[in-house]
């Protein structure tokens, strides 16, 4: 019997995410974030092509998210099975525990749709998960904290989301006692595929923190 086993899963990933003094403007519109905000493509260890540029940075309000995906075939939005559609899915550790196999309360699972959301259906939609077979789950968070705006253009088969996670949706989140963030994500799209970081969806990704990566906090 063959076994396939993904390259990515025989190493462990870190890549710094830049300080941002002043928080980014959240509008949907990425001309303030560049290259060195850019998170690192890691597919191509495995064949992959990457179809969306993902960037991040904190400061101590926060984390901050953003992408960009081009050459779009449909657009398509479901709130109710959001991996099914065009979504990113981000997992955050903020204490970064390595060899843990199991979720605790630090371990925040989020969901970003570009529409959806609004009284016609232009809005993003931000949505917490909880993570199966979590030792502790992190409490709710008040998705009203969350700030995030796109900018879908169907005639040029793109869109852009930006996500402000402030501090007090992230349990845990204290840059000062803990410079490394636990990090993955996963990004969807119903004609491309999936796009994923550390790991793909083959593995258990979305319940196994020892699968997903570390974002360095640096100034």
């Amino acid at each position: 019997m063959n076994v396939s086993i993904p390259a990515r899963a025989f190493f462990s990933f870190a890549f710094p995410c830049h300080f941002r003094e002043a928080s980014p403007k959240v509008d949907g519109i990425l001309d303030d974030w560049d290259e060195r905000f850019r998170v690192p493509d890691l597919m191509e260890m495995e064949g992959g092509k990457p179809f969306g540029k993902v960037f991040m940075a904190w400061n101590r309000e926060g984390l901050y998210l953003a992408v960009q995906v081009e050459g779009k075939g449909k657009f398509r939005i479901d709130p109710h099975k959001p991996p099914s559609g065009d979504c990113l899915e981000v997992w955050i550790d903020t204490r970064d525990v390595r060899d843990a196999r199991r979720a605790s309360r630090y371990c925040h699972h989020f969901r970003f749709l570009p529409e959806g959301g609004g009284p016609k259906g232009a809005r993003p939609v931000a949505a917490q998960e909880r993570i199966a077979l979590a030792r502790e789950h992190a409490a709710t968070a008040d998705l009203k904290a969350v700030r995030a705006a796109s900018r879908v253009e169907r005639a040029r088969r793109r869109y852009a989301m930006e996500i402000a996670l402030p501090a007090e949706v992230l349990t845990g989140y204290d840059p000062g006692v803990c410079s490394r963030i636990g990090f993955t994500y996963l990004l969807h799209d119903t004609a491309l595929g999936t796009q994923s970081w550390s790991s793909g969806p083959d593995l258990p990704v979305a319940y196994d923190p020892s699968l997903w990566g570390t974002a360095e906090l640096v100034s």
